[in-house]
C-alpha cells in the first residue's frame, strides 16, 4: 500500500512538473503582449481613453514583413456610471520624431493583424501606423489626441 501511494505521488508530480505544449500562435501572442504599451489619457474624473499601442515588427509571423515600421494603435473610452462621451480622435502620428512618411489606417474589426495583438476584442476601435524603416534601436510611437497634450511611447528592436 505505501509503494501505492510513493507511485502515485510520483507520477502525481511529474504531470504537474511537464511543459505544456505551446502552438505556434500562442508564442506570437505572447510576443504580441510583450511587445504592447499602454496610456492612460484622462478627461474628467470618470471619463478616460485607454491606448494600446503594439510594435509589430519584432513578431515572426507572415503578416510582418520589415519593409516598414508598424504599430496596431487600439483606443477605448471607457466611462463610468453609464455616461456617453465623444470618441477619442488621435492625430499628428510621428515615429523616431519625423511624421514624413507615417501613413495611419484604420482597421476593420476582421482583419487579419488584429489576431497578432493578445488583448483585441470587439469594442475597441483600431488603427495601423506605418513608417519607413529605421536602423535605429529605439522607436517612439507619439501621438496627439483632442483631450491631452503630445503622448509619446518607447519600443525597443530586437537585433
Amino acid at each position: 500500500m505505501r509503494y501505492l501511494i510513493v507511485v502515485f505521488l510520483a507520477f502525481l508530480m511529474s504531470g504537474c512538473a511537464s511543459k505544456l505544449a505551446h502552438d505556434e500562435g500562442e508564442k506570437v501572442l505572447d510576443y504580441g503582449m510583450t511587445n504592447s504599451k499602454k496610456v492612460e489619457i484622462k478627461h474628467s474624473e470618470k471619463s478616460r481613453t485607454f491606448v494600446i499601442i503594439t510594435y509589430l515588427n519584432p513578431l515572426n509571423h507572415p503578416l510582418v514583413t520589415n519593409e516598414s515600421e508598424k504599430f496596431i494603435v487600439g483606443t477605448y473610452l471607457a466611462t463610468g456610471e453609464g455616461n456617453t462621451a465623444a470618441s477619442t480622435t488621435l492625430s499628428h502620428f510621428s515615429v523616431n520624431g519625423k511624421e514624413e512618411g507615417v501613413r495611419v489606417t484604420p482597421l476593420d474589426k476582421n482583419d487579419p493583424l488584429l489576431k497578432l495583438v493578445s488583448s483585441s476584442n470587439a469594442w475597441t476601435e483600431y488603427l495601423l501606423v506605418q513608417a519607413p524603416y529605421s536602423e535605429t534601436i529605439n522607436m517612439q510611437l507619439s501621438f496627439e489626441s483632442d483631450h491631452s497634450q503630445r503622448v509619446s511611447v518607447v519600443f525597443q528592436k530586437d537585433f
